[in-house]
């Protein structure tokens, strides 16, 4: 790593969470960080999951539930 990057690294190390997250959001409408969630959708998302962390949410894992369901059902 170069030393600049390095003391980048390390001043935003010593910030708080608070301009963090200014800086993330600074990234993110500089298009550097185009991946980032925003801090208040992050926390929406994180909510959802949270009530629903248990769901699966791949449609091969529904189409498994319901052949389960479905033999259970079948069963005299």
């Amino acid at each position: 790593m170069s030393e600049q990057v390095q003391s980048i690294v390390e001043a935003v190390r010593g910030l708080d969470s608070q301009q963090r997250r200014e800086l993330t959001a600074a990234l993110v409408a500089l298009d550097v960080l185009p991946h980032a969630v925003s801090t208040g959708r992050k926390q929406l998302i994180d909510a959802i999951k949270g009530k629903y962390r248990h769901v699966p949410t791949s449609s091969e894992e529904f189409i498994n539930r319901k052949r389960e369901d479905a033999a259970l059902e079948s069963r005299p």
